[in-house]
């Protein structure tokens, strides 16, 4: 019986060049680039496909072009819900303190037995409430305006938006109320004075809180180079960096 000639094997497939893994097409015009030819451009070194149906010339070691667009699609999206977020939170929050100063401007009498509605008397638990209240306002608020360099003018800011906010709940209530005696009485003005104060107070210490609180639950790995991007938040020549003249 004679010998049956051994098998012979075929050679190894040459390995696909990149951007030949998967069927490609031009993004431009939908022409098929499968297995062209490809460039090099001499000014960007960029390997590319050039079509030769309308003359787009589409990168092949680089992000898509549709890629691109889908990423800063996403990026412009985070960027409207951030800015949705922060109108909310400072809108809102803002309004609460105008119906807190609508709520507390006039109380009861309650040095002269409760019986009558006067303009306000200072209360151990309701200063107290204003107080904290304002002070972890000012504290988030600031970490919410890290790109705003100077956390003492956020502070004020906010603190005098806030004064404002209480002022007019108050002067609100004596007109919708029609009350004769005004709402501006020693002790709300007090009130309200510390209560702005307290929110200058947070939002100075909230990056030194809020550096204490990452080094003492993250690692040393982690925590420095966040604080470090958030830090860089604020610098003029980083947030400047993605912007074309």
């Amino acid at each position: 019986m004679p010998d049956q000639a051994a098998p012979t094997l075929s050679p190894a497939p040459p390995p696909c060049r990149l951007g030949e893994e998967l069927p490609i097409f031009c993004e431009k015009c939908g022409y098929s680039l499968f297995g062209l030819p490809q460039q090099v451009c001499g000014q960007c070194t960029i390997r590319q496909f050039h079509c030769p149906e309308c003359g787009h010339h589409q990168p092949i070691n680089t992000l898509r072009p549709a890629f691109q667009k889908m990423l800063g699609r996403l990026q412009a999206a985070w960027l409207v819900l951030i800015v949705f977020f922060k109108i909310n939170f400072f809108g809102w929050l803002l309004f609460a303190w105008f119906v807190g100063g609508v709520e507390n401007a006039y109380t009861w009498d309650w040095r002269g037995g409760g019986s009558d509605r006067v303009p306000f008397q200072m209360h151990a638990a309701t200063i107290t409430g204003f107080l904290i209240l304002g002070f972890l306002f000012g504290l988030i608020s600031r970490m919410l305006l890290l790109r705003w360099r100077n956390g003492q003018i956020v502070g004020l800011t906010l603190g005098i938006l806030v004064f404002l906010a209480l002022a007019g709940g108050a002067r609100f209530t004596q007109w919708e109320r029609e009350r004769s005696l005004t709402p501006f009485s020693t002790d709300f003005i007090l009130l309200i004075s510390f209560t702005a104060l307290v929110i200058v107070l947070g939002a100075t210490l909230s990056w030194a809180v809020w550096g204490l609180l990452v080094r003492a639950f993250l690692p040393v790995r982690f925590a420095q180079p966040l604080l470090q991007w958030q830090r860089n938040l604020s610098q003029r020549a980083v947030s400047q960096l993605a912007r074309v003249d």
